[in-house]
């Protein structure tokens, strides 16, 4: 049964299972990583595409069920954690999947992107309009905070849309699958202090870049710089790299989380 304090909603439909393990795997893959592998539906065809399958699992219950399910499959390794800790290096070269629980789908996307080891790509079953953010093009209603660190450190694609009825229990939002392939070639740039002066740009949208960047700098500083009056919503990934070289101050706290 699903717990919904842990986000748990089952896919169930063999379709869209295998459109999703055919989007990560290709024709096949040496190894896969599968977040949140619930009752093992899009395990068992992961496990058709792969050698070898790690499963992270949260819900100690379902970790058990699983080891019993396939006790006699040696490709398949369950490992008790939460995604949410994990260290992407530590698994090796492969590819990373998963049916993310809505919660937690937008940090665990983002700590892939910042340091993905040698996972070449991550491809997930996310909120539908989660994943639109994530995806969404400068200008839009939904570019924000989220879509410019995840396309600044990674190539994002949305692949399909899932309705409701394809889940157990039936969720009251839509679903998407989005493919995540972060980039090797990021322009070097100090990670930390980059996702910061983002969250800085868009703590107010509605604001300009000035008003929002006064808490990141002097004023005098701020209306030297030319373009002040845009919103961060109108600058792109590449836009926000370029006006980040141009503030040598350190960060100063934010009170409150981007919009």
């Amino acid at each position: 049964m699903a717990r919904q304090k842990l986000g748990q909603h089952f896919l169930a439909s063999s379709k869209i299972l295998e459109r999703i393990a055919t989007a990560a795997c290709g024709d096949g893959t040496d190894f896969v990583l599968e977040i949140g592998p619930g009752r093992g539906a899009l395990t068992e065809r992961l496990l058709q595409k792969t050698e070898r399958l790690s499963a992270i699992e949260l819900d100690a219950e379902l970790a058990l069920f699983l080891r019993q399910r396939w006790a006699d499959e040696p490709k398949l390794r369950v490992v008790d954690g939460n995604a949410l800790d994990a260290d992407w290096s530590s698994f090796g070269e492969g590819v990373l999947a998963g049916n993310l629980p809505y919660y937690v789908a937008s940090a665990i996307i983002t700590s892939y992107v910042l340091a993905p080891g040698k996972l070449r790509h991550g491809v997930f079953l996310i909120q539908k309009e989660v994943a639109e953010r994530i995806a969404a093009a400068p200008g839009g209603r939904e570019y924000g905070y989220l879509s410019v660190v995840c396309q600044f450190f990674a190539d994002v694609k949305m692949l399909f849309s899932v309705p409701p009825g394809a889940f157990q229990p039936p969720p009251k939002v839509d679903s998407a699958v989005i493919r995540v392939t972060p980039r090797r070639d990021v322009p070097p740039v100090d990670q930390a202090g980059f996702i910061k002066f983002v969250s800085v740009c868009f703590q107010h949208k509605r604001k300009t870049l000035r008003n929002n960047l006064s808490a990141w700098a002097s004023l005098e500083l701020v209306d030297s710089i030319p373009g002040m009056e845009r919103r961060a919503e109108q600058l792109t990934p590449a836009d926000f790299l370029e006006l980040f070289g141009k503030f040598p101050a350190k960060p100063e706290p934010a009170d409150e989380e981007p919009e």
